[in-house]
C-alpha cells in the first residue's frame, strides 16, 4: 500500500552549523536537518523534534518541506541516531521529483500463521525487519507483506519470493533469508547437563559430632 498523503513539514532556516549549534537546537526541541540534491545549494535548517519523530515512527519516507516560503518534495535519506539508538541527532533530506525512481528502505510485515509452528520445539525466525525497494517517489509502500501461512517445519522465504506491489521492485539481494520455521536443537553437551540435573542434587554431608547448628564448636 503506497503512501496516500504526503505530510508537510516547516523547515526553519539556520545560518550557523556545527555540533555545538546542533546541540543547542536539540536542547530547544528542534532537530537539525539539511536539504540537498537536484543540483541546488544545500539548505541548513531545523524542524520541530516531536513532530518529525512522530512522522518517522508512522513510517513517513516522503515529505513536503517548506523552507523560507519555498516548498519541495523531499525523501528522508539518512537519519543519524545517538550511540544508544534512542535519540535522533540529525536528518538528511534529499530533493526529489515525485515521478522519479528512488531506492528506499521499507518495513517488512509478517502475515498469517505458519503451520509448522504447531509442531513442538519450533519457532519462527525472521532475521530481517526491513528491505530495500525501488519505485517512484510518490509510490513508496508503507510496508511489504511477508505471507508465512504456508511455512512448514524447515520452510524458508527468501527476498526474491516476496510479492511486491505494482510498480515496486526488489533492490536488496534476492538470496536474503526473510523467514524460516526452525526447530530448537539440543547439543550433546546440553543433553548431558540435563541428565545430570535430573539425577538430583548431591547428598548433603551430615554435621560432625560436637557441631551445633549455626557454626562449629569452639
Amino acid at each position: 500500500m503506497a503512501t496516500s498523503t504526503i505530510p508537510t513539514v516547516t523547515i526553519q532556516p539556520r545560518s550557523r552549523t556545527g555540533s555545538r549549534e546542533s546541540r543547542r537546537l536539540r536542547e530547544q526541541g528542534q532537530l537539525p536537518v539539511v536539504i540537498y540534491g537536484h543540483g541546488e545549494e544545500p539548505v541548513h535548517g531545523s524542524v520541530d523534534y516531536r513532530t518529525f519523530t512522530d512522522l518517522l515512527h508512522d513510517g513517513a519516507r516522503l515529505i513536503e518541506a517548506e523552507a523560507a516560503g519555498k516548498g519541495g518534495s523531499c525523501l528522508v535519506k539518512d537519519v543519524q541516531w545517538d550511540y544508544l539508538g534512542t535519540t535522533i541527532l540529525h536528518v538528511d533530506l534529499n530533493r526529489v521529483d515525485l515521478t522519479e525512481s528512488v531506492t528506499v528502505t521499507v518495513e517488512l510485515a509478517l502475515k498469517g500463521e505458519a503451520p509448522g509452528l504447531k509442531e513442538p520445539g519450533t519457532y519462527l525466525e525472521h532475521p530481517l525487519t526491513e528491505i530495500d525497494v525501488t519505485c517512484r517517489a510518490d509510490s513508496i509502500p508503507d510496508h511489504i507483506e511477508v505471507d508465512v501461512s504456508k511455512l512448514d517445519v524447515g520452510g524458508m522465504i527468501y527476498a526474491s519470493e516476496l510479492t511486491m506491489p505494482p510498480g515496486v521492485e526488489l533492490a536488496s539481494d534476492g538470496e536474503l533469508l526473510i523467514a524460516h520455521v526452525a526447530t530448537v536443537t539440543v547439543t550433546e553437551e546440553e543433553d548431558e547437563e540435563a541428565e545430570a540435573a535430573a539425577e538430583g542434587e548431591p547428598e548433603v554431608i551430615g554435621r560432625g559430632e560436637g557441631e551445633e547448628e549455626g557454626g562449629e564448636e569452639e
